[in-house]
Parts: C-alpha cells; sequence; structure tokens
C-alpha cells in the first residue's frame, strides 16, 4: 500500500474519525448478541480477506482524496499475493462519500462471502463481486 500511495500522493489512508463513526467502532468491537461477534480489532475502513476466492488473502481500504472537499473517498482493492513492484489495484472507485459507512466482510452474513461497503445501522449496503481479474458493483443491493 505504501508504495501505491508513494506514487498516488493525492491520497491519504483513511483514518477512524474521517468516518465520523466512533459510537459504531465501538459496537462493533463490543459485538452485539450470539449473532454479531465481536470484531476487537475493527477498522470501518480497512478489511482483508479472500474477496475473489482464489484462497490467497486480499486487502481493501479507504482512502482520502487531498485535493477534494466533498466526495473525496476512495475505495480500492488489492489482491494477494502482494509483491511490491508490480502491485496494482484490482478495483478502485473514488468521489465517494463515505462517512458513517465501513466496510465489512466474512460471518454472519452467508457464503460466498464478499466484501459489503455499507452505512451503519442498515440493512443495505453495496456488495463488491469478483469479476475477472477485478471486481464490479452487485448493482441489485446497491443504494
Amino acid at each position: 500500500m505504501q508504495n501505491w500511495l508513494t506514487h498516488h500522493s493525492e491520497y491519504r489512508i483513511s483514518t477512524d474519525e474521517d468516518c465520523d463513526c466512533a459510537d459504531d467502532i465501538k459496537q462493533m468491537k463490543a459485538g452485539s448478541g450470539e449473532v454479531w461477534k465481536p470484531v476487537p480489532d475493527y477498522h470501518p475502513y480497512v478489511v482483508t480477506g479472500d474477496f475473489n476466492g482464489d484462497g490467497v488473502e486480499d486487502f481493501a481500504v479507504v482512502l482520502v482524496d487531498r485535493t477534494k472537499q466533498q466526495k473525496n473517498f476512495a475505495l480500492i482493492v488489492f489482491n494477494g499475493p502482494f509483491k511490491a513492484a508490480t502491485l496494482s489495484p484490482a478495483f478502485m472507485e473514488s468521489g465517494m462519500d463515505l462517512q458513517n459507512t465501513g466496510l465489512f466482510y466474512g460471518p454472519p452474513r452467508p457464503k460466498p462471502y464478499r466484501l459489503l461497503l455499507g452505512r451503519f445501522e442498515s440493512d443495505s449496503g453495496a456488495l463488491l463481486i469478483p469479476h475477472g481479474r477485478g471486481y464490479q458493483w452487485d448493482e441489485s443491493e446497491r443504494e
């Protein structure tokens, strides 16, 4: 990620403060009942998992575009294995408003697990579906 950012200095890695969702982060770390287990290391803008089902861990991160005042978030996904010299994103979308929004992956959602981008306290969101070497939005779920 650091190598990619050195070539794209207009972006920085987003922080929990960018989300403006401290109570939601606290809830994710604590869990909620039997179904929603605690995620002690939860961060709304970073998630890892085998998003494309190839048996290798991938990662997604939300960035902030320093050149924009509004809709300044970007979602970027990298597929593993990670080779620093040749690392290019498998997916990137910029110009997004992702305050009060988080990345989610894995249980208790049904298999096959998909990368979900959604607002906290909401039953809807946008799923990223593997497509070739990249990803596409599942438009049936997108807000």
